[in-house]
C-alpha cells in the first residue's frame, strides 16, 4: 500500500489543518485489495497497526456515519490520537468498490464541515487516483471477507430496517426522526438541493425525495410546498440550531 500525504492545497480552502485532517480508503471486494492516502501519516498507520482493516466491514454502509457509532476498537483507535474530538465517514459506492472519505477534528463538527467533506471528495478521490496510477504494488490485501452486498437487521416488528432507523433518533413532541431524516431536514434547511442531498445520504434522487415525503407525513403536511414544509417545522420547533447541536453530540 502506497501511504501518502495529501497535498495540503487541496483541504487548506475548506479546513483548518491545525485541528483537522483528511483520509481516503478505497476498498475493492472484487480484487479484494485496499489501499489509503491521509494528510495525517501517523493516524493511516495507527489503523493498520490496530488491525482495523480487519473490521472494515462496519464503515462501509453508503451515506455518512460517525465513529462514535461504530465498535469499541475503533473508539479504542482513536482515543490514542490526542486532543481529538470527532470523526466521520463518508462513503460512496461504485460497484464493489466502496470509497471512504473520513474528516477528524479536534472541535464539533457542524453540518457546514460535512457539507465541506462532501464537496473536497471529488478532488482528493482524482488526485489519489492519479498517485495509484503511477505506482506499482501499492495494494494491500482485503484481509476480512466481505460479501459485497448492503447490510441490513431486522427491527422490532420483523421488516428490514437499516442501522439509522434504530440507533439515534430525535423527537419533538410526537414525532420521531431518524438520523437520515435530521440530516436530509438540515441540508433543506441550509438550502441544498435534493440531488445535492442525495449525494451526501449516498442514495438516489428518487430515494431522497421519498424521504422527504415521509418528513412531511410525519410532520402532517403531506402535500406541503417547500415554504410549507419549513413552516411546519418551525411550528414543531424542528430548527437549525437545535440540529447543529445533535450533529455535534455525536
Amino acid at each position: 500500500m502506497h501511504v501518502a500525504i495529501l497535498k495540503e492545497s487541496l483541504i487548506e480552502c475548506f479546513f483548518d489543518l491545525k485541528v483537522t485532517d483528511v483520509s481516503l480508503i478505497r476498498i475493492d471486494l472484487e480484487r479484494e485489495k485496499i489501499n489509503g492516502i491521509s494528510s495525517h501519516y501517523d493516524w493511516l498507520l495507527m489503523n493498520w497497526d490496530d488491525d482495523l482493516d480487519l473490521l472494515v466491514s462496519e464503515r462501509i454502509s453508503s451515506g455518512i456515519q460517525f465513529w462514535s457509532n461504530y465498535s469499541s476498537a475503533y473508539a479504542n483507535t482513536f482515543s490514542r490520537i490526542k486532543n481529538n474530538k470527532m470523526k466521520v465517514d463518508i462513503c460512496h459506492r461504485i460497484g464493489n468498490v466502496y470509497e471512504l472519505i473520513s474528516l477528524n477534528s479536534k472541535h464539533d463538527l457542524t453540518a457546514k464541515d460535512i457539507l465541506n467533506l462532501f464537496k473536497i471528495r471529488p478532488m482528493i478521490s482524482d488526485f489519489t487516483h492519479k498517485i495509484w496510477q503511477q505506482k506499482d504494488n501499492i495494494d494491500l490485501p482485503l484481509r476480512e471477507k466481505i460479501v459485497p452486498s448492503e447490510t441490513t437487521v431486522v427491527a422490532a416488528d420483523g421488516q428490514p430496517s437499516d442501522l439509522s432507523n434504530i440507533h439515534n433518533h430525535m423527537r419533538f413532541g410526537n414525532i420521531r426522526l431518524t438520523q437520515k431524516e435530521m440530516l436530509t431536514i438540515r441540508m433543506l434547511l441550509s438550502q441544498c438541493r435534493t440531488k445535492e442531498i442525495s449525494y451526501i445520504q449516498g442514495c438516489s434522487i428518487m430515494t431522497e425525495h421519498q424521504r422527504i415525503q415521509t418528513i412531511k407525513e410525519k410532520l402532517g403536511c403531506p402535500n406541503a410546498s417547500s415554504s410549507g414544509l419549513f413552516k411546519a417545522l418551525n411550528e414543531h420547533g424542528i430548527t437549525t440550531a437545535c440540529l447543529d447541536l445533535f450533529f455535534t453530540k455525536q
